[in-house]
């Protein structure tokens, strides 16, 4: 028996003896609750205040509390957009009753949100915390549950920079923070730690908290530094089988196009300038866009069922989605079907919770080289020609020894890439009620992803790799997580005091990369793909497992503890420390402590407040904490061996060379993030007017960096090593109104402002005479442009720092270009020496971005409108580069705002010319509804339609095809060419509720 299945096993073992020695008399309660019109209030939660006894009303607004202690008690009930009633009630032995009416009110501060390993009331929290509910998700064609918050929260950035049904987002909360390590968010799903956010459905979602500051964050410990988002599903409530489903079906289609010549336009600008295209590239009128795209359908359908007794409650949905990308031959389907069942046992002092995922995604992905030639292809040219020597890249047009010049639409078709990502996670969980509010829970999990990738270019394909013979690829991996957590929870209220405790231990276990990766080329027919790599017939000297990666495994163990203080709804105090252990880092490291601390005020409840009407609350916040980042591959701090490039004769035999890939590094260790935190939270006129207002100062110091090092004495030339820093700080404002009311129409709305500053601190490591003082990233491989990079990571500047030839205008009697170098000399481009001669000349990372978000209800009808956008940052449009050489339109297609600008000298440098205003407003999405009256209806509670229209407009300068570029790694900002254009859609769906 493993160490980690006997922890489990003694765990249960011992919840099972303590739960049949605790008992006490207890009772039944039930009742009804409605709002200030007698409406029934779905989905409210009521709880046994000091307890974990809760329930949650149904679609007539019944509740059904069972095991609640006999003697006083105090019932509260708590639901989203209405206020909180609480009722004291003296529970004799037997059945007891009780109704609620709750008041509708834009106060969120007795709105429970979730926290590290428990729940609490948002006005009881200290920290930086934002919630986003259902009503308030993004609308539209969703492929990741992640992309419902999308300009939703101030300072978290969600940038899907293509339409690529295929594609994620790049997630980042407060600026950049490290250098090498992922800067993505620790995703906590109903309590499972580092659960995957494929696992949920949108439609599943009840709530999604994030916490943004350390001393929120800092309970996660190493895991933390980039943030913590909660993900709350939807439970089985007691009461009558609730089956529900929604859907919709949506068409796409292309925001916008690159801006080159059409077949016209080219043959009239050749014909101007003299320009001699070979016959062969002439005579048609081909738009390769058209040729690669289409109009896409897509369309989701969600199916749940939720019910059951307090004694056993249960939840069951399945999601199926299906993108039909813009981009012919790509596409992704996916089925998320979900499982959990709440089991009271004990007169209730015991809970389990069981609950199984599984999701499956298929896609079909395109190689994205076919939006940079669908760009630069002669529009003259043909698709296709009846003609022997184009018979062996399958009738396809190519123009022999131009390997860089491919045709879009043959590489379309000749080659397949099939992904599919299967994930299953199991959970149990065991809630433990010891005593009047001490509460002993146990959580264990099993995440499993299977990943598979099948690759193949056909033996037509124009790219010497494969043309005659084929080309596979098989990817294979298998990666799993298993976690079991064990935590106490104790609760005091006592006249005016409250007290709060938690305390628990951690054991995660993590295996990744367990497959293999697999090549093979010779093949006689395409027939089967890349699904028998046995087919081929390898060249002598092939090794198909070359770049087969290593088994990753690591192990976490962690100590940590958390403790709160409420002194009359006035004066909180919060403290927590963690102490994790990881085998990711040096023998010297493996340790260390992540602590936070905060306090709140709330001024509102003084006494000298008491007789004011305009702040219904107002409380001062600030925190102070630390959090790590341990998110790089196992084993980075140990020497390791593998296969050189080359082969050596031993024996009469050639074989393979090994030796040195990794140095050793016994000091590595986690990247530590610190956090200062202040700001104001405010409601004003009874809830009609709210928000916040955060100030933070975040350093990120010992950032994980890849140095080069001498060899000797090491004895490999690069070393991942801690030592370097990075600091952001900002302010974020939040704001919410309703601006009008009345029984038939309500108008709310609500914004979010984030300005983020964010600066490179010293690149030296911990190590001595090791470290850099700059270093240039974001390559761009044009044509010509050997060694040509844009930006670079240097001291006292953020990432994304632009550096490049300061371009100061055209010459036309000489028809060459001029720039300014450092010393203030005038030189042409043949004169630039780079990077010596070049210059920061802009910033990447935008200087605020902002939301607004508008909600109209009249009657029965419902309309919603958001906007958002980024101001401030620069974009560098490489593509309008590679689509400027005015020169070489005989050979390649142009863009039409160069044939403007006029510049006939071929770019071959980065330069200023190629910046540009990146800033963008646009209407995300717009979403008209109605809501049918069902009182009549028998089995039907609740029934809506609605359309709605995703990324409708966009206001900005930029002169691409979208100023939302990726935002990810040192170089963001980049338009390098291969991108998926972003997709306009429009959408028709329903609601049911039966």
């Amino acid at each position: 028996m493993s160490k980690f299945t006997f922890r489990v096993v003694w765990s249960i073992g011992f919840l099972m003896v303590l739960c049949m020695t605790t008992f006490a008399q207890t009772a039944s309660l039930s009742g009804r609750i409605t709002d200030q019109n007698g409406q029934p209030v779905l989905g409210a939660t009521v709880q046994v205040k000091g307890l974990q006894v809760a329930t949650a009303s149904g679609a007539d607004g019944n509740y059904s509390l069972s095991n609640v202690p006999v003697g006083n008690q105090v019932i509260s009930v708590n639901a989203m957009g209405y206020g909180l009633d609480e009722q004291s009630i003296v529970i004799n032995a037997g059945e007891n009753s009780l109704n609620f009416s709750l008041i509708e009110t834009s106060s969120d501060l007795d709105e429970i949100v979730v926290i590290g390993y428990g729940i609490a009331k948002k006005k009881q929290i200290a920290g930086s915390v934002a919630s986003v509910g259902p009503k308030e998700f993004n609308k539209g064609v969703v492929s990741s549950p992640d992309q419902l918050l999308t300009g939703k929260v101030a300072g978290l950035t969600i940038n899907r920079s293509s339409g690529d049904p295929t594609a994620g987002s790049t997630v980042q909360l407060r600026g950049p923070s490290s250098l090498t390590a992922s800067s993505s968010p620790l995703y906590v799903i109903d309590g499972i730690v580092g659960a995957s956010i494929d696992l949920v459905a949108p439609d599943d979602i009840v709530s999604m908290d994030i916490m943004k500051d350390a001393s929120s964050t800092a309970i996660y410990g190493s895991r933390a530094a980039n943030g913590v988002i909660f993900v709350t599903t939807k439970r089985g409530k007691a009461g009558k089988p609730v089956l529900a489903y929604s859907g919709y079906a949506a068409s796409e289609s292309i925001s916008n196009r690159v801006n080159v010549l059409s077949a016209d336009e080219h043959k009239q600008f050749v014909e101007e300038h003299g320009l001699t295209v070979s016959p062969v590239e002439t005579g048609h009128n081909t738009d390769w866009q058209d040729e690669i795209t289409r109009s896409g359908i897509s369309h989701n359908h969600n199916l749940s069922l939720t019910g059951g007794s307090e004694g056993t409650r249960y939840n069951a949905s399945i999601n199926y989605f299906n993108n039909q990308g813009i981009v012919k031959r790509s596409n992704q389907e996916r089925i998320v079907a979900r499982l959990g069942v709440d089991q009271n046992a004990f007169d209730d002092r015991l809970k389990l919770s069981l609950n199984v995922a599984n999701s499956l995604k298929k896609g079909s992905h395109v190689d994205y080289g076919i939006f940079n030639g669908a760009a630069r292809f002669v529009p003259t040219s043909p698709v296709m020609l009846e003609d022997e020597q184009y018979a062996p890249y399958g009738g396809y047009f190519q123009v022999p020894g131009r390997t860089s010049y491919l045709n879009p639409v043959a590489m379309l078709n000749q080659r397949d890439e099939n992904r599919e990502n299967n994930t299953l996670l199991a959970s149990l969980k065991a809630d433990l009620t010891l005593t009047k509010g001490l509460t002993w829970s146990n959580v264990v999990s099993y995440q499993r992803n299977q990943y598979d990738k099948v690759y193949y270019m056909h033996r037509t394909d124009f790219d010497s790799k494969a043309l005659g013979v084929g080309y596979a690829e098989r990817d294979n991996y298998k990666n799993i997580d298993q976690i079991f957590e064990s935590y106490l929870n104790y609760n005091l209220t006592k006249d005016v005091h409250n007290i709060e405790a938690m305390a628990g231990y951690s054991y995660q276990k993590t295996k990744n990369n367990d497959g293999l990766h697999a090549r093979s080329t010779g093949f006689l027919s395409d027939d089967l793909g890349g699904n028998n790599l046995n087919l081929g017939t390898l060249p002598t000297g092939y090794n198909p497992y070359a770049d087969t990666p290593y088994i990753l495994e690591s192990l976490l163990i962690s100590y940590f503890g958390r403790v709160g203080y409420t002194f009359d709804d006035k004066y909180i105090l919060s403290a927590s420390l963690r102490r994790d252990g990881s085998s990711k880092f040096g023998s010297n490291n493996r340790w260390a402590t992540f602590g936070s601390v905060s306090a709140a005020w709330r001024i509102s409840e003084e006494e000298f407040m008491k007789d004011q009407e305009l702040f219904s609350d107002l409380k001062l916040k600030a925190g102070y904490g630390t959090s790590g980042n341990q998110n790089i591959d196992p084993y980075r701090q140990i020497l390791i061996f593998g296969p050189r490039d080359g082969q050596f004769l031993y024996n009469g035999e050639w074989v393979n060379a090994y030796g040195v890939n990794q140095n050793e590094n016994p000091d590595l260790k986690w990247e530590t993030t610190s956090m200062l935190n202040v700001g104001i939270d405010f409601e004003m006129w009874k809830g009609r007017f709210g928000g916040s207002i955060e100030y933070y100062q975040k350093e990120t110091k010992d950032l994980l960096y890849e140095y080069d090092v001498p060899s000797p004495p090491y004895q490999f030339n690069r070393l991942l090593a801690n030592g370097a820093s990075m600091t952001n700080k900002g302010v974020e404002i939040s704001l919410n109104a309703v601006v009008y009311r009345n029984e038939n129409f309500s108008y709310n709305t609500s914004a979010n402002f984030a300005r983020n500053i964010n600066e490179v601190g010293s690149l030296e490591s911990n190590i001595e005479n090791i470290g850099v003082s700059q270093r240039y990233e974001g390559g761009i491989g044009l044509e010509g442009w050997t060694g040509q990079t844009a930006s670079i990571v240097l001291p006292g500047q953020p990432i994304g720092t632009f550096f490049v030839a300061n371009y100061i205008g055209y010459d036309q009697a000489t028809q060459k270009t001029k720039y300014l170098t450092p010393a203030g000399e005038v030189v042409t481009q043949d004169q630039i020496s780079a990077p010596d001669d070049y210059m920061i000349m802009g910033h990447a990372l935008p200087k605020f971005t902002y939301g607004w978000n508008n909600s109209f209800q009249y009657k029965s009808w419902d309309f919603n409108f958001f906007l958002r956008g980024v101001y401030g940052n620069q974009i560098f449009n490489a593509t309008r580069a590679d689509l400027s050489r005015l020169q070489q339109a005989n050979v390649t297609n142009i863009s039409k705002d160069a044939v403007e600008e006029g510049i006939f000298e071929t770019p071959l440098i980065a330069s200023s010319r190629f910046l540009e205003d990146g800033s963008f407003l646009r209407l995300d999405n717009a979403t008209l509804g109605y809501t049918f009256k069902t009182d009549k209806i028998k089995y039907l509670n609740n029934a809506r339609v609605y359309v709605s229209g995703q990324n409708l407009f966009t206001i900005t300068n930029y002169t691409g095809v979208d100023p939302e570029v990726s935002l990810s790694g040192l170089a963001p900002g980049i338009d390098n060419r291969n991108y998926y254009p972003k997709t306009r859609s429009f959408l028709l769906g329903v609601n049911l509720t039966f």
